[in-house]
């Protein structure tokens, strides 16, 4: 299987090479503010490298969903299918690499807002009020247990997200199987993915009005039904996703 993941990470190089590229001009244009204690210069590339990794983490689940569809359009990627290689094996290799191609946006963009953080420690002597002030916040974090709602909202929009994913994913094998010579096969995937999307959350607001269910798992602020609902829904999309993979596209 780890074949499978390298053949299908290889597909999001280019997007991960240009991330690197624009991440190291941010770093080094934010270095330079700093060098030269230009502070206004330095926090406006803050904020953008800030917005940009917010943009970065949508995009590269979504981009995982265009080549999926691309492939399947194009049938670029119909022989991976006759491998003698189990489905399950190729769809899940499939979404890992999805999932690695988020995740390695996100630990990059973390890891360059760790080096600015430092940099910031370093340069900015006139600064020492937003210093304690940072540190303030950290200090509050451990002791009031905001730091636990902070990691559990992570958890959270992480696995709602790979949900998002596999609704996509599900969306596309449903058109490019069923309309499959079809124009409208790309404008049906869509409408199938808000479809699909609305019904999830219909079924979110359901459970969630259920008294049992409702305040039972509460940690913080935060639902540990939450995660146990998106995770037990992506197992579903999974499966859904491999059994009409196997049934048309395998041979």
């Amino acid at each position: 299987m780890g074949k499978l993941i390298k053949y299908e990470w290889r597909k999001q190089r280019t997007t991960r090479v240009v991330i690197l590229i624009s991440l190291l001009v941010g770093l080094l244009a934010f270095l330079w503010g700093m060098l030269f204690k230009n502070d206004v210069f330095a926090a406006m590339v803050l904020l953008v490298m800030f917005s940009v990794s917010l943009l970065v983490l949508l995009y590269t689940g979504i981009e995982s969903i265009l080549i999926f569809n691309r492939d399947l359009r194009t049938k670029q990627s119909y022989m991976l299918w006759m491998v003698p290689r189990s489905v399950w094996e190729i769809v899940g290799a499939k979404f890992i690499s999805a999932i690695l191609q988020m995740l390695f946006s996100f630990a990059v963009f973390f890891a360059a807002g760790c080096l600015c953080g430092g940099a910031l420690l370093y340069y900015s002597d006139g600064m020492k009020s937003v210093i304690e002030m940072a540190q303030i916040i950290v200090k509050n974090f451990f002791e009031e247990g905001n730091l636990i709602d902070i990691l559990w909202f992570v958890a959270t929009f992480v696995i709602a997200w790979i949900e998002v994913i596999m609704i996509g994913f599900l969306a596309v094998i449903l058109s490019r199987t069923v309309l499959l010579h079809s124009k409208f096969a790309g404008l049906f995937s869509l409408i199938l993915f808000f479809v699909i999307n609305w019904i999830v959350e219909r079924g979110y607001s359901l459970i969630h009005a259920i008294p049992l269910f409702k305040d039972a798992g509460n940690l913080g602020i935060w639902n540990i039904w939450d995660c146990v609902y998106y995770l037990l829904i992506s197992a579903i999309l999974f499966l859904a996703t491999g059994w009409l993979a196997d049934r048309k596209l395998s041979v």
